[in-house]
């Protein structure tokens, strides 16, 4: 008599009888350890890997994107795909760019001497066009 590894078979085990206990548990211990359902799940972990990557990339979290697909699969893609990018600001419009632009994709200002401008700087210039 073949077993096999469900739980119709769990609840029609005599558990009285030792053999029988013995014969189900090797039947599951072989079904786990199968080498095929080790490269699926395997396969499959890394495939949620690459798409988080990929949707966490554009937006700043690629490692998060990794993390979270592989651990949580399509509900990880839900959350990196809903956070908050992490990119820099344009210190003029505040548009997000990737971190390695030179010039916002937004106000096509050059990022790298907008930066080095002070906070006052900033303000003043804003306002010297505006107002009284």
């Amino acid at each position: 008599m073949t077993t096999e590894c469900t739980l119709a078979a769990l609840n029609r085990l005599d558990r009285e009888d030792y053999e029988a206990v013995q014969q189900l548990l090797d039947t599951c211990t072989a079904t786990l350890l199968d080498p095929a359902l080790w490269i699926w799940m395997i396969g499959l972990t890394l495939l949620c890997m690459l798409i988080g990557a990929l949707i966490g990339w554009p937006r700043g979290r690629f490692w998060a994107g990794l993390l979270w697909g592989a651990l949580l699969g399509p509900i990880g893609w839900l959350i990196v795909g809903f956070s908050k990018p992490n990119l820099p600001e344009c210190p003029e419009c505040g548009h997000r760019n990737a971190r390695s632009a030179k010039v916002c994709r937004g106000c096509g200002v050059d990022l790298r001497r907008a930066g080095q401008r002070s906070q006052r700087s900033v303000t003043r210039g804003q306002s010297a066009g505006k107002g009284w």
